[in-house]
Parts: structure tokens; sequence; C-alpha cells
């Protein structure tokens, strides 16, 4: 099975409203996209759903095989969408801990601003938390519905 790099990178687009990303050049914003890709990728728990996966990012493609295939079409969906999200929780991991975010709250006097910057961090902590579980229960849930021990394939 095969996916573009750009098929992936489309979905992934279409969950995010970034208008300083937007603001990129399409150099720039497509190699920070392959990055997010490339760390989704790393983890784990989506690494181990394929017996074989290989990338080539001059041609921008990835060739692999499920470990539990169902069909191409809905592999090749399944694959798309659950590296989109994970490139979603990459991309907001950095927001999340930001700098900026921390700069606020040690060195800022104000109580007002102290609480409202920590609320802002809880929420973009709520959000991250969120893009996480969205990965994990495409995962989990494509695992409960096609697992060969309870005859589900």
């Amino acid at each position: 099975m095969k996916s573009s790099y750009n098929d992936i990178f489309s979905r992934f687009l279409n969950k995010i409203r970034d208008y300083e990303f937007a603001g990129l050049p399409e150099p720039n914003a497509t190699e920070q996209m392959r990055e997010w890709l490339q760390s989704a990728l790393s983890h784990t728990y989506i690494y181990r759903i394929f017996d074989s996966f290989s990338a080539d990012d001059e041609i921008a493609e990835m060739e692999y095989t499920l470990s539990s295939s169902v069909d191409d079409y809905s592999d090749k969906n399944f694959v798309e969408e659950l590296l989109s999200n994970a490139m979603v929780v990459e991309w907001i991991s950095p927001k999340v801990k930001s700098t900026t975010n921390l700069n606020h709250m040690i060195t800022n006097s104000k109580e007002q601003k102290f609480y409202s910057q920590a609320s802002h961090l809880a929420q973009l902590r709520e959000v991250s938390a969120d893009a996480e579980n969205k990965v994990r229960s495409i995962l989990r849930d494509k695992g409960y519905i096609y697992n060969p021990y309870l005859g589900n394939v």
C-alpha cells in the first residue's frame, strides 16, 4: 500500500486553523509538516501497526503493510487519518511548551494576568490531551473492531 505525504498533509491541514503557519512559504511549511509526520511515525504505538514500512522523503511517499489489513481502501484511509491526527499532536505540543507561556507565568507580577495565562495554558493542555486521545482512540477502535482473537476479521 502507498500513501503520498500530500494526502496526509491535506488531511492534517483540514484539522487545524493556524494563520501563522498558513503564512509560511510553501517549502518551509512542507518541511515543517514532514518533520511533524516523522515525529508522529516515531511513536511506538503508531509504528507497531505496520508489518513493513518505508518512507521516501525525496518522492514524498510511504509504502507500508498493516499488521491487520482489512482492504486497500480502508487501510489507506486509516493510515492517513491516523497520521494526520498524530501530526496535530506534534503541531500542538510546542504551543503548550512555549517559553512565551512560561515567561508570562514566571515574570508577571499582576495576579489577574497570571490566572488568565494559567487558564490559557490549561486550555492548551486540554487541546493537546484531546488530540492525543483521538489518536489512541483511532488505534483502539481499529484493534477492537478487527481483532482476530475475537473473530472480528
